[in-house]
């Protein structure tokens, strides 16, 4: 995703679930995602991943969306260092329906990467 110009300190960086392990019981996840089998469906996903800092990602906790996009999504300049994070940025809402468009389209990428 990042033509091949990014290159990451694997020790550094965490994976981080936009969609929350454990979100709060009174949280916009919760509306969004009204059961715990949808939210388990959804949660594990590679279209609810994406890369954070390690230690962005030890305060991200389980805010909602909007928060995590202000808070630990972007830097200063607006932007994450993440191209793969810096998607999730142009999304209003983090819905089911996001999180498979934005799986299928991973997915899609990984085949024309690894050519299968």
């Amino acid at each position: 995703m990042s033509e091949g110009t990014a290159s990451y300190d694997d020790q550094t960086i965490s994976v981080e679930h936009v969609l929350p392990q454990r979100p709060a019981l009174d949280s916009k996840w919760v509306k969004l995602f009204p059961s715990r089998e949808m939210r388990t469906k959804y949660v594990h996903r590679l279209g609810n991943l994406v890369l954070l800092s390690r230690g962005k990602n030890m305060r991200a906790e389980n805010y909602d969306f909007d928060d995590k996009k202000e808070k630990y999504f972007t830097t200063d300049g607006g932007v994450s260092p993440f191209a793969l994070t810096t998607q999730v940025l142009r999304y209003h809402e983090w819905t089911p329906t996001v999180i498979e468009q934005r799986q299928n389209k991973l997915i899609n990428e990984l085949k024309q990467l690894w050519r299968l």
